[in-house]
C-alpha cells in the first residue's frame, strides 16, 4: 500500500466526494464505476485481461502527476477498457509546484522524484498521443482539501470570478475514447417525433425518412392532436409496412414529455429527436448518426444559428433569445453550446436516466426538454457537440412557441436551477 501523506489523503477523499456527485445514482446502482485508489490496484487491472462491459466509469484517484510514463498508462489502459467506458482522473496544476516543492522539504507531503505537473494544455500534448480526449473538465475547488464551510464558500466565489480557476491546484476532467469498434456504426437508431395538429406533415417524414442511411425506426408520439394527425399516423403505419413506424398516444403534456414516453418505447440504440415541422432536413440526420456513431461525442445537439437561418424561419425575438440562452448555458456548464432550443438531438438511448435524475434532483420543470438534456449531460460527463444544420421556415401547421413571455420564464427558471447545482452545490 503507497504511503500517503496527510495532505494527498485529504484531497483523494475529496476527490472521491465530488465524483460521486457527477455519475449518476443508475450507473452507482448497476456497479458501473470502478475506483482505483492505490498503484497495486491499478498494476493488477492493467496487468489483467479486458474489463467486464458494465464498467462505465474508472475513477483513478491517483493523481497523474506522479506516473512515470503517461502515455505508455494511456496505451495499457486503452486494450483493458471497453470503447464506452470513461475514465476519470485529476492532476495538480504546474502552477503549484513551488508549493508543493517546499511542503515536500517541510515533510508534510511526500516527494517523487520524477513527478511532472503540467497545465491543461500540456495535458492535451500527452493525449494526443493516445486513443483518448477529454470529455469534460469538472469544475476544480480551488483548494485540494475540505475545510468545514470554507471550502464551499471559496468555490461558489470562484465560480461568480472565473479568472480564480487559474490558481486552482487540482484539475478534474472526464475523458473517452477518441476512436471505436466499427460496429457501432450498425447499431439502430430510433427517431422520436413528437407532433401535435400536424397532419400535413406525416406523409412527407415518412416519405423523407427513406433517403437514411443507418437502420432506424420511427416512434410518432402523438400528444392529443385535435386535427387527423392520429389517424394518419396509422394510415402511414398501413401504407408503409417495408419501415418500422410505431405510434405512441402522448398525455397532451407537452413537447418533453412526450418525447420521455417515445424514448420509453425505442428499441433503438440511439435515440434521435426530431420535430414534426420539417423545419430541418430528415437527410441531416445522416450526419447526427455519424457523429454520435464514431465517438465524437455523446450527446449530437443540432445548432441552427452557425448557418444564417433562412429567411423567414425565425422570428428577430425568438433569435436573440436563442443567442441569450446559448450564452447563459455556456456560462453555466462551461461547455461551448451555440443554440440551446434546437429540437434536433441525438444520444445513446440510455442516457435518459441521466436525464431523468438530472431533472428529479433539481426540481426540474422544463417543458421542451432541450435544457434539462443539455444541463444533465454536461453534469454527468457526457461530451456534448454542436453539429451545424440549416434551419428553414415551417411550410405547413402552426408553430408551438406561441406564449414566448411563458416559456421564456420557464426557461429562465430551469437555467436558475441548474446554475445553482453546477455553481454552488
Amino acid at each position: 500500500m503507497e504511503n500517503l501523506s496527510f495532505l494527498r489523503k485529504k484531497w483523494e477523499d475529496y476527490f472521491l466526494e465530488i465524483i460521486k456527485k457527477r455519475v449518476s445514482q443508475d450507473s452507482i446502482n448497476k456497479d458501473e464505476m470502478l475506483i482505483i485508489s492505490d498503484q497495486k490496484k491499478l498494476d493488477q487491472i492493467l496487468s489483467r485481461g479486458r474489463l467486464d462491459k458494465k464498467i462505465k466509469y474508472v475513477i483513478i484517484s491517483l493523481p497523474l502527476n506522479n506516473f512515470e510514463n503517461l502515455v505508455h498508462f494511456f496505451k495499457k489502459i486503452d486494450k483493458v477498457l471497453d470503447d464506452e467506458t470513461k475514465i476519470i482522473i485529476n492532476y495538480f496544476s504546474s502552477l503549484w509546484r513551488p508549493i508543493f516543492f517546499i511542503l515536500s522539504k517541510l515533510g508534510i507531503t511526500n516527494y517523487f522524484r520524477n513527478e511532472c505537473y503540467f497545465s491543461k494544455n500540456i495535458f492535451e500534448i500527452f493525449l494526443q498521443s493516445t486513443n483518448y480526449k477529454i470529455s469534460h473538465y469538472i469544475d476544480e475547488p480551488i483548494i485540494p482539501i475540505k475545510i468545514l464551510a470554507f471550502s464551499k464558500i471559496f468555490y461558489i466565489i470562484s465560480n461568480f470570478l472565473p479568472f480564480l480557476k487559474f490558481f486552482s491546484v487540482t484539475k478534474i476532467c472526464y475523458l473517452q475514447k477518441k476512436n471505436i469498434s466499427i460496429e457501432y456504426t450498425k447499431k439502430k437508431s430510433s427517431i422520436i417525433i413528437p407532433c401535435k395538429d400536424e397532419e400535413n406533415n406525416i406523409k412527407k417524414l415518412v416519405q423523407d425518412s427513406k433517403i437514411l442511411e443507418f437502420p432506424y425506426e420511427l416512434i410518432f408520439i402523438d400528444d392529443k392532436s385535435s386535427d387527423n394527425t392520429y389517424k394518419l399516423i396509422e394510415t402511414e403505419i398501413k401504407n408503409n409496412p417495408e419501415i418500422e413506424i410505431r405510434l405512441v398516444s402522448g398525455e397532451g403534456l407537452g413537447k418533453y414529455k412526450a418525447v420521455k414516453l417515445g424514448i420509453r418505447k425505442a428499441t433503438g440504440y440511439y435515440s434521435m429527436i426530431f420535430d414534426a415541422d420539417i423545419t430541418v432536413a430528415m437527410e441531416d440526420l445522416n450526419l447526427f448518426y455519424k457523429a454520435i456513431s464514431e465517438g465524437r461525442g455523446n450527446l449530437i445537439n443540432g445548432s441552427r444559428l452557425i448557418y444564417k437561418p433562412y429567411a423567414g424561419a425565425m422570428r428577430k425575438l425568438n433569435y436573440l433569445g436563442n443567442l441569450f440562452f446559448a450564452y447563459l448555458v455556456t456560462y453555466i456548464t462551461n461547455v461551448r453550446v451555440t443554440d440551446t432550443l434546437c429540437g434536433t438531438k441525438c444520444f445513446k438511448t440510455t442516457e435518459i436516466e441521466k436525464f431523468d435524475e438530472f431533472e428529479r434532483k433539481n426540481k426540474i420543470y422544463d417543458l421542451w426538454g432541450d435544457f434539462n438534456i443539455l444541463f444533465a449531460s454536461s453534469y454527468f460527463g457526457l461530451k456534448t457537440i454542436d453539429l451545424p444544420i440549416r434551419y428553414r421556415k415551417r411550410e405547413e401547421g402552426k408553430t408551438k412557441m406561441n406564449k414566448r413571455y411563458f416559456f421564456f420564464k420557464n426557461m429562465l427558471l430551469t437555467c436558475f436551477k441548474a446554475f445553482l447545482r453546477f455553481k454552488c452545490f
